[in-house]
C-alpha cells in the first residue's frame, strides 16, 4: 500500500518563544548596606541583570530619568513615616517606570496609601524566595500595563483666572519653570488658543504654536507618539503644549484635553492655565473631574473677587456631590503697587469669603524680567519665595500659612 506520509518532508517542531521570568534590569536606591547586599544577589541568583543600585542621598531625577530599566526599587527602611516619604519621591519618578518601596511599616494603611499612590510594597525583612516571586509578578503586571502601577499617571494642575490680565499665566509659567529646575518632569499647557503670550513668558525666541486643522490626527486615532509631536522642548525637565487652529474652541479644548491624557504616562506634572481672558467658559465638572488641583488666582479689586467667590463656591459644590478629592488652592496676586486696589490686603479673606493661601507681593522690576526672557523667581527674592511656597502646596507639602489646611478637601 502507498504510505503518503514517506513523501511528506519533514518537520521540526518550532522552537518555544522565550519567556522571561524576570526583569532586564532594575534600578536600586537604598539605605542601608544589608538591602542592597540582598536585592543584589537576589538579581545574580535568578540569572537577571544585575542592578544600577545607588546610595538615597545621591539619586535625583536625572538618575530615575537616566534608567532604562521599567523597574525602580526603593527602599525605606530608614524611614519614620513610609507615606509621607514615598509623597516626597513621587514627582520625581518616571510615571511610566513600576516602583517597589521597601519599609518596615507593618500596616494596612500604608499598603493602601501606596497603592493609591501607583507604588508596590514589600514589608521588610524579607527572605530572597519571596522576593523574586514579588519582583516576577511586577515585572508580569508592567508587561501588560496592569496592576497597581497602571494608575501611576502625572499630577495636574489647572491655574484659573478669575478675569484676564492679573498675572495667570505669569503664575503657571513660573511654576512649571520652578518645578522643572528641581528635576520634576513637567509639562505646560497653553489654553489661550488665539494671541498667546506665552512664549513672551518663557523667553522663546520665533516660537509658533502647533496648528491642529483638518489635516491632523482625529481623536480616535491620536497615540502618544502624536500627542509628543505636539511638544516644544523649554527646557530639559520643561515642555510646552501650545495648540491653535481653525475649530471652535470647545474642539480645541477637547483635543487637548485628549493629548494631556495620553501624556499623563509620559511626565510627572501637567500645569494648565486658564487665563481669565480665555474664549470660552470654564467648565467646573471638568475640572473637578479631570484636575488634582485648582489654583485660583485673583486680585485685590472687586470685580475679581467677586469672580473669584463664585468659582469656588461652584467648584467646593461639584467637589462635594463627587465626593472628590480635588484640592483648591486661592492666591492673591497683587501684579499693581498697593495703592492701584481698594481693598486692602488684609479685607481680601473678607470679601472672597475664605481663607487666602497665598499672597504674591507686587514686584517692580517683574516686567524688565519678563523682556529679558528670565526666571522672575530667580531674580526676585519675593517672587522668588513666593512661587517656591507655591510649589509646596501642589505637592502637598505644608508652608507657613496655615490657612491652607481649611483647603485640604478630601485629602
Amino acid at each position: 500500500m502507498f504510505d503518503i506520509t514517506k513523501n511528506l518532508p519533514e518537520t521540526k517542531p518550532e522552537a518555544p518563544i522565550p519567556q522571561s521570568s524576570g526583569p532586564e534590569g532594575c534600578a536600586l536606591v537604598y539605605q542601608s548596606h544589608e538591602c542592597q547586599v540582598l536585592v543584589e544577589e537576589l538579581f545574580t541568583f535568578e540569572g537577571w541583570q544585575t542592578p544600577n543600585s545607588v546610595n538615597h542621598n545621591k539619586a535625583d531625577s536625572h538618575f530615575y530619568a537616566g534608567q532604562e530599566s521599567n523597574l525602580i526599587i526603593f527602599e525605606l527602611n530608614h524611614s519614620t513615616d513610609v507615606v509621607a516619604d514615598a509623597r516626597g519621591i513621587a514627582s520625581k519618578l518616571p510615571t511610566h517606570k513600576g516602583v517597589i518601596i521597601i519599609g518596615q511599616e507593618d500596616a494596612i494603611s500604608t499598603l493602601r496609601a501606596l497603592k493609591e499612590m501607583g507604588f508596590y510594597y514589600v514589608f521588610w525583612p524579607i527572605n530572597k524566595h519571596e522576593f523574586a516571586e514579588f519582583v516576577m509578578h511586577v515585572d508580569k503586571d508592567l508587561r501588560r500595563h496592569e496592576g497597581v502601577s497602571k494608575e501611576r499617571r502625572a499630577k495636574r494642575v489647572a491655574v484659573v483666572g478669575s478675569k484676564g490680565g492679573i498675572g495667570t499665566s505669569f503664575i503657571a509659567t513660573e511654576l512649571s519653570a520652578k518645578m522643572a529646575s528641581q528635576g520634576v518632569d513637567t509639562i505646560l499647557v497653553d489654553h489661550q488658543y488665539n494671541d498667546s503670550n506665552i512664549d513672551v513668558l518663557l523667553g522663546l525666541t520665533d516660537h509658533m504654536s502647533r496648528s491642529i486643522d483638518e489635516l491632523s490626527v482625529p481623536l480616535h486615532e491620536l497615540d502618544l507618539e502624536g500627542a509628543l509631536s505636539y511638544l516644544t522642548k523649554v527646557d530639559d525637565d520643561l515642555r510646552l503644549l501650545s495648540l491653535q487652529g481653525g475649530s471652535s474652541q470647545e474642539d480645541i479644548l477637547n483635543y487637548n484635553q485628549t493629548v494631556c491624557d495620553l501624556l499623563s504616562r509620559n511626565t510627572n506634572f501637567i500645569v494648565e492655565d486658564f487665563s481669565g481672558s480665555i474664549d470660552f467658559p470654564i467648565d467646573c465638572n471638568l475640572l473637578i473631574d479631570n484636575y488634582d488641583v485648582v489654583v485660583i488666582v485673583s486680585e485685590p479689586s472687586i470685580s475679581a473677587i467677586r469672580k473669584a467667590k463664585s468659582l469656588i463656591a461652584q467648584l467646593d459644590a461639584v467637589r462635594s456631590a463627587k465626593r472628590c478629592r480635588t484640592r483648591i488652592i486661592t492666591i492673591a496676586n497683587h501684579h499693581r503697587p498697593e495703592s492701584s486696589f481698594v481693598i486692602p490686603k488684609a479685607d481680601i479673606a473678607k470679601f472672597l469669603g475664605s481663607s487666602v493661601d497665598l499672597d504674591i507681593d507686587y514686584s517692580k522690576a517683574m516686567s524688565h524680567l519678563q523682556v529679558d526672557g528670565k526666571r522672575v523667581y530667580k531674580h526676585d527674592r519675593h517672587i522668588g519665595h513666593a512661587v517656591d511656597q507655591l510649589s509646596r502646596l501642589v505637592n502637598g507639602q505644608s508652608i507657613d500659612n496655615k490657612s491652607w489646611l481649611q483647603r485640604l478637601g478630601w485629602r
